[in-house]
């Protein structure tokens, strides 16, 4: 009897410490983390966190793994965005903080301040990476193989800018490079099969972690780059939250250069009240689905319907932005006592920028509708070079705007004034909604994010904040508005 009950014990043992007959893991070789030879601080972590299990290590470039593992080939991709791989299963702990994102330049060709600064400039980067979809403003790609490559098509004036996370440009030609942020410091993961698979193995990752931390392992195996990790500072307690958005100012949210949208300002100020979560801030994917990121996701912005009400956690509206208005460099004052689109641009001889690719709201539409078609001329459908555009009132002087984007932008592009005329529109606002999830830890999640919103929106600086990218609507007109659409929701 106890013979039996000892071969059970070891087979239990085997069985609980090595579930799986092989773990193939998908990997880049990037020097000193994840080499060729099996060796390297990841591939070593990973062999601490999974000894009881046969690793197959499979190298490629970042691009052919990560359509791979979509394709189901792997149960583990190391060193992952999420972003990349939205559908993967994510653990709580991370494997490490990449570094920023940056766009390099040549002092002596360039001056590039921010972001908006690269608009419609010849970008270049490495193949296999997809910086493309963190840069909103349009611009013309030119591939280069190697670093090297780049830095020479730098100096030689051929690029104007080289995207590359920041360790992987050498000391030596830092001295002749300036930059601006792309993307700042984020975790990058362990992504996972979204499997009963993947899940354990992501079980056993973050049981491992914290005993590794405590031990000091963690700061043995990352050595100098420890600090750069930010485990020491890493509370796994905290409820980690994913938001998702397309905002590049929200993704931007802790970069070096500060957020300029409505949306990363609001949440600047919620989040700084709610210190007991972990916010994680990931582009949202190009897709219509929209269950990303597993349980703990939530979406930064949405529009409520009925349709998402039934299926999700909706909050308290937290945003507001007013209904777009006709803009234009040229004063308006004078044609204020007219009353439609149509009667403005006839008699002011105004030209309207419209792209073609353009959806307005139906009752937008039926204002354009009406408009004598001579008088409408192509536009940019990029906001901001819509806007570079309208300023130069060379192709048009005119154009449909939300405020909020004019706030955002005009200031960026040129110390001109800028007027509004009021469209009339049987809706003159709309608001934005955090959308959840629906899960244990986002219930309470919402009602903390409810209960923070309900003070903060009594706040004058709330309330000013929104006003700023109310342009030059008059201030009792957006009183009205604001107390409308978010205090009489209270």
């Amino acid at each position: 009897m106890a013979k039996y009950l000892l071969l059970l014990f070891v087979f239990s043992y085997v069985f609980i410490n090595s579930a799986f007959a092989t773990v193939k893991v998908g990997v880049t070789h990037w020097v000193d983390y994840t080499n060729p030879d099996e060796t390297g601080v990841y591939i070593e972590l990973l062999k601490e966190v999974y000894a009881d299990e046969q690793l197959e290590f499979d190298f490629s470039t970042y691009k052919r793994i990560t359509n791979l593992f979509e394709q189901k080939q792997y149960d583990i991709v190391v060193g992952v965005a999420k972003e990349d791989i939205p559908l993967a299963y994510y653990p709580n702990w991370y494997l490490d903080y990449d570094y920023p994102i940056n766009a390099y330049f040549v002092d002596s060709a360039h001056k590039f301040n921010k972001l908006s600064d690269l608009n419609n400039k010849v970008l270049s980067w490495l193949d296999g990476y997809n910086f493309d979809k963190f840069i909103e403003y349009p611009h013309d790609y030119y591939p280069a193989s190697t670093i090297e490559n780049a830095v020479a098509l730098l100096l030689n004036k051929r690029i104007d800018a080289f995207v590359d996370f920041d360790y992987n440009i050498p000391k030596e030609y830092k001295s002749k490079l300036n930059y601006v942020e792309v993307v700042p410091a984020r975790p990058i993961y362990l992504a996972f099969s979204n499997n009963e698979k993947g899940k354990a193995l992501a079980r056993r990752f973050d049981q491992t972690m914290p005993k590794l931390k405590s031990s000091g392992r963690l700061q043995a195996l990352y050595k100098s780059d420890y600090e750069n990790t930010r485990f020491a500072e890493f509370d796994a307690n905290k409820t980690k939250i994913v938001l998702s958005s397309n905002d590049e100012s929200l993704l931007r949210l802790n970069s070096v250069t500060e957020g300029k949208s409505l949306d990363a300002q609001l949440y600047k100020l919620i989040l700084a009240e709610m210190r007991d979560y972990r916010i994680e801030f990931v582009k949202a994917p190009d897709t219509n689905v929209e269950v990303q990121f597993g349980i703990s996701h939530c979406f930064a912005n949405k529009i409520n319907t009925p349709e998402r009400a039934s299926r999700y956690l909706i909050s308290k509206p937290f945003s507001l932005y007013l209904a777009p208005r006709l803009y234009s460099p040229n004063n308006l004052a004078q044609f204020k006592h007219i009353k439609n689109l149509d009667e403005l641009v006839s008699q002011s001889g105004l030209r309207l920028g419209l792209s073609k690719f353009r959806i307005f709201s139906k009752d937008i539409m039926s204002l354009l509708e009406e408009v004598d078609k001579t008088k409408i001329k192509p536009a940019p459908t990029n906001i901001f070079s819509r806007l570079q555009q309208l300023a130069k009132l060379q192709e048009f002087d005119a154009s449909i705007e939300y405020p909020s984007d004019v706030a955002t932008y005009w200031h960026d592009i040129t110390d001109a004034d800028i007027h509004s005329f009021d469209l009339k529109l049987k809706t003159s606002f709309t608001v934005g909604h955090l959308m959840c999830e629906r899960s244990e830890e986002n219930i309470k999640f919402m009602q903390n994010f409810n209960n923070t919103l309900s003070k903060l929106i009594q706040s004058d600086e709330y309330k000013a904040l929104i006003y700023h990218f109310a342009a030059d609507l008059p201030a009792e007109q957006f009183n009205k508005i604001y107390q409308q659409a978010l205090l009489d929701e209270e």
